[in-house]
């Protein structure tokens, strides 16, 4: 193995950790943009506009960028000097378009390589101007990232001297987690273990989805509009106030959406808008909220897409704030509209005005001729003779509806069995959009997920969960390798949330904890011990 040795003044540079050393192993079509060897703790890529941020606390290790000439697209790696032969593909976000480092920090701190893909693109949040061509699009749907773990796992190899990987692993939230199913749909060999996060695997119907919730809240001005995001606000609280309680325990916890579906009447927020415009609710403001937690069928009865769920209120201003309609940020007539422009070669000039149920059939078809970006293939094959897979997702998920989540999850049983054996769900209570618990609830939501460590202290140089719970029982991912690598499969994962004990927000301390569940079963309070301790809690 190429040596990497310690001096008096810090480790000294791995001879392989040079452009000269990549330039002689890469085949023809790749080149090698940049190798630096970090031992400040921290790596930064100026001008990526997707992940702008800096991964930091980082041990000595290779931070490599390799472009694909051919296809066009980028992805870095992350090679510690101390490396355990275990390899971690993280997964991107949204549209945006960059070498997602901050995800990649962790890995080095779990002993592992890691790696991730720019998709092919440089582009910034809610940006979906830039997938003009097919080769762009299918980039970003999957080329992308089946290229670069390809080259990426031959790299790795040599330059840890020819050392096999023995483990690799994929993290991903979001379209990461559209990303980590699409990858064992298409190579089921290529990982040994998934984190998948709040998949938004299927792209065909979600995009069209996106656009009619902009339309049901059109024109901005129209009696029928939520024109306010402090309305969501007071709608999350009202849901708060009337469904905490129907799972048996009242602690700032919706955790039995279908019970509060059944139960909630929305009319209690009905009040005279005249006096009080971002707390009071008209009825037809109320009817537009409850197509919204509906699923979305079309006017023939063909169904799209499951509705939001009750709870997830607080994250329903991402698709339709801002919304000035003189101004070029409003989110409804720009980001809602833009996957039809050029994704579906609508054209720069369509409007989301001109949408209707006709979009549907128009995107499966196009997705499944030409991008092919969903990843709707239930039945996972060979994959489970050697793979195992954590999915979970927030039931506070109001970006990609926790309902659509469970969805993946049934139609997989429904094509394989009982898949108990190499794949298990868990809803977390209280989480949104991959990570994150709103300050009146402040649910336990932290597993070990992608991009979850860098939501607390210490953010960009976090991994794990923060705290020293960073074991098998707290850590999703490492309840993932224990399962793959030892064979103890997950049943439950311990999630945590934290408080802030100073105003800068640097320090934490424990706050709750509690089991999250393989699916279908829930957390039960055992009526005795304390309500904030894991222990008090069983899963049934």
């Amino acid at each position: 193995m190429h040596k990497h040795l310690c001096t008096q003044n810090g480790p000294r540079q791995p001879a392989a950790c040079s452009v000269d050393f990549f330039n002689l192993i890469i085949p023809a079509g790749i080149s090698i943009e940049s190798v630096q060897y970090v031992t400040a703790g921290y790596f930064l890529e100026n001008g990526n506009l997707g992940y702008p941020s800096m991964a930091t606390g980082l041990p000595s290790l290779c931070a490599v960028i390799v472009k694909n000439e051919t296809a066009n697209y980028r992805f870095g790696m992350f090679l510690p000097d101390a490396w355990n032969s275990k390899l971690l593909v993280i997964g991107s976000y949204s549209f945006l378009g960059g070498i997602n480092w901050l995800d990649m920090g962790p890995g080095p701190k779990y002993g592992m390589a890691s790696l991730s893909t720019d998709t092919g693109h440089n582009s910034g949040r809610a940006d979906l101007t830039w997938p003009l061509t097919d080769q762009l699009r299918v980039n970003w749907a999957y080329q992308a990232l089946e290229g670069s773990i390809i080259s990426g796992k031959a790299l790795i190899q040599t330059y840890y001297d020819n050392q096999l990987i023995n483990y690799s692993y994929f993290s991903g939230c979001s379209t990461g987690g559209r990303q980590g199913l699409k990858q064992i749909q298409r190579t089921p060999e290529i990982f040994d273990g998934a984190l998948i996060g709040a998949p938004a695997w299927d792209t065909r119907n979600l995009m069209p989805w996106i656009s009619q919730l902009a339309v049901w809240n059109m024109p901005e001005n129209a009696s029928q509009t939520v024109y306010s995001a402090e309305l969501f606000l007071r709608l999350q609280t009202e849901v708060l106030k009337q469904c905490d309680s129907l799972d048996g325990i009242k602690d700032n916890i919706v955790s039995s959406p279908e019970a509060c579906r059944e139960h909630f009447d929305i009319s209690q927020i009905h009040c005279d808008v005249t006096k009080n415009k971002t707390a009071c609710w008209t009825k037809s403001q109320t009817d537009t909220a409850l197509k919204m937690y509906n699923d979305y069928v079309t006017g023939d009865g063909t169904f799209v897409y499951k509705g939001l769920d009750y709870s997830s209120e607080a994250d329903w201003a991402t698709y339709l704030f801002p919304a000035d309609p003189d101004s070029p940020t409003n989110v409804r007539r720009d980001f809602d509209a833009q996957y039809e422009r050029t994704f579906m070669d609508y054209g720069p000039e369509w409007q989301i005005s001109s949408y209707n149920d006709t979009v549907v059939h128009d995107s499966r078809v196009r997705d499944k001729i030409s991008v092919q970006a969903s990843a709707d293939q239930y039945d996972l094959g060979t994959f489970r003779e050697k793979g195992k897979i954590i999915m979970y997702g927030g039931l506070a998920d109001g970006v990609v509806p926790v309902q659509h989540t469970t969805l993946y999850y049934q139609r997989t049983v429904e094509a394989m069995g009982n898949v108990d054996d190499f794949f298990r769900y868990f809803q977390i209570p209280g989480m949104g959009h991959c990570w994150g618990s709103v300050d009146n609830v402040k649910a336990p939501w932290m597993i070990g997920g992608a991009g979850q460590a860098a939501q607390r202290p210490p953010y960009n140089s976090g991994y794990s969960v923060p705290l020293g719970y960073n074991d098998t029982q707290h850590d999703a991912l490492l309840a993932l390798m224990d399962w793959v690598e030892n064979g103890n499969a997950v049943s439950e994962i311990i999630a945590s949330e934290f408080d802030y004990t100073d105003e800068t927000r640097q320090e934490i301390v424990l706050y709750r904890q509690r089991p999250i569940c393989m699916f279908p079963m829930e957390a039960r309070w055992d009526q005795k011990g304390p309500e904030n301790n894991a222990s008090s809690w069983y899963c049934a």
